[in-house]
């Protein structure tokens, strides 16, 4: 029996689909519908050839075709749902101390729930107060959830950079919570133990690791969106509405919309929030942006511990899906020739956001950009020697240009405010679906926790790219 969501008194089916487009413009004219689709996985598959995926109804594959588009229907969404939703743990496997002592054997038993993270977080820091400090972040969430990121700091060495992982900011993306609390767990286990770590054929000798904790900070924040994912875990998946397959968090949009709640929280950064490229004024909308910047709690939670812990220089934002690692700039090509074409000038407004066009494009130095992608790389040749995967390392305006994203926010606090430190930027996006099934999530699991191990590996072993030096950035138009 077929997914459905009601609407007018009429059930209609949700499709994963592949829209096809013959240009450019063509494809990014596919914005005007406020649809659920996936914009940094779009793909140029020819020429005149473009996809992005999405979920739609029967009722928007009409419209979409009728408008020109070709669509093609990969999956209904039918057991998906059914089917994941019996891969969610039913009890706290780490509601107790020693959930941690047996986390590998527990952990493979299904998704992490909201409470879960929120448990192991709490124990984590009980069982090693020597070297995890817990931090309740100050802003609560509309369902009044309270959130934790930890600090692991081992070793005496006080001048150190900081390396901040975040994960399941999107409600429908699990498994960046699984991701970051293995990370946590195995490499605060094997530096006890002064033992090596293996991921697949990825390898850290117990020198590696103890060079990783004792050179850097780890601030790991792993349930960003703890409201939207309770409710995308819990919302029965044989329901009439889309419980299942929601992306926002819960905010109720008491004032704009109660009949829209939810607020895309990677829409919802200042980075160019009022520029409208790549996301929504409409709470209706997947990709709504909210009322202001920072407007919502769990943004202004990563906010606060960039503004805390001002050691923070890398930052790596884990999502689903698309096989990708992503860099700034998000809204625009990128140029490194002119310093005056960037987002804090006003001349320029209006004018970002076209691609391929030779009006404006983001400025960054040659240095930031050979930086950022020779880290990309290097997290990616890691990730690849796990079992033999490949992302694909990229700018990440891709095909749609967006704004108001994390990574983009986090590269640009130093220009925006030039005592700020650089923060080096990345979105990770894991897998081919939003929520894989658990047996292949295991495996990314691994792949990822390679990838992050080999940034602090690269950043710990580097004395430069350990400073905490700040660098000062470009005040045009401030």
């Amino acid at each position: 029996m077929p997914v459905s969501i009601e609407k007018g008194g009429i059930k209609m089916t949700i499709y994963s689909v592949q829209i096809i487009a013959r240009t450019l413009k063509e494809l990014r004219a596919l914005e005007r519908f406020d649809f659920d689709l996936k914009y940094r996985a779009a793909q140029q598959l020819a020429t005149d050839r473009l996809m992005v995926p999405g979920i739609l109804t029967d009722e928007q594959i009409q419209q979409v075709e009728g408008a020109g588009y070709k669509v093609e229907v990969v999956s209904d969404l039918s057991q998906v749902a059914v089917k994941r939703a019996q891969e969610v743990s039913q009890v706290n496997r780490f509601a107790e101390e020693r959930g941690l002592f047996e986390f590998g054997e527990r952990a493979v038993m299904g998704y992490m729930t909201a409470e879960e993270v929120e448990s192991a977080l709490i124990n984590l820091q009980i069982l090693h107060p020597d070297i995890v400090t817990i931090i309740e972040l100050p802003h609560h969430t509309w369902e009044n959830r309270i959130s934790h990121a930890v600090r692991v700091h081992a070793g005496k060495n006080e001048d150190r950079v900081g390396v901040l992982f975040t994960g399941s900011m999107h409600a429908r993306e699990w498994g960046g919570s699984d991701i970051c609390m293995s990370f946590l767990v195995n490499f605060i286990n094997a530096y006890l133990a002064n033992e090596g770590l293996n991921f697949g054929g990825k390898s850290f000798t117990a020198a590696q690791i103890c060079t990783i904790l004792e050179n850097t900070d780890l601030f790991v924040f792993p349930d960003v969106n703890p409201d939207g994912k309770n409710y995308s875990q819990t919302y029965d998946p044989t329901s009439d509405k889309q419980g299942f397959w929601w992306r926002k968090n819960r905010n109720p949009n008491t004032s704009v919309d109660p009949s829209n709640p939810g607020v895309d929280l990677n829409r919802n950064f200042d980075f160019l929030w009022d520029s409208g490229i790549g996301t929504s004024s409409k709470p209706s909308s997947p990709i709504y942006k909210g009322e202001s910047p920072f407007s919502e709690p769990e943004t202004r939670n990563i906010r606060y511990l960039f503004d805390t812990y001002q050691n923070i220089g890398y930052f790596v934002d884990i999502h689903s899906y698309s096989g990708l690692i992503l860099y700034s700039w998000g809204d625009d090509d990128n140029q490194t020739t002119d310093p005056e074409q960037n987002f804090m000038n006003p001349v320029y407004d209006g004018k970002r956001g076209i691609l391929n066009d030779t009006l404006y494009g983001e400025f960054i130095s040659i240095q930031d950009q050979d930086k950022l992608v020779s880290l990309a790389n290097s997290m990616n040749k890691a990730l690849a020697t796990v079992r033999g995967n490949h992302y694909t390392v990229q700018q990440a305006v891709g095909l749609y240009p967006t704004s108001a994203t994390s990574d983009d926010y986090a590269f640009s606090r130093h220009i925006a405010n030039n005592l700020n430190n650089k923060v080096y930027s990345y979105t990770i996006e894991f897998g081919e679906t939003f929520v894989p099934p658990f047996s292949e999530m295991s495996n990314i699991v691994k792949d990822v926790c390679a990838a992050m191990g080999e940034l602090c590996w690269v950043i710990s072993n580097d004395v430069e790219m350990r400073k905490k030096t700040v660098e000062k950035g470009v005040m045009i138009g401030a």
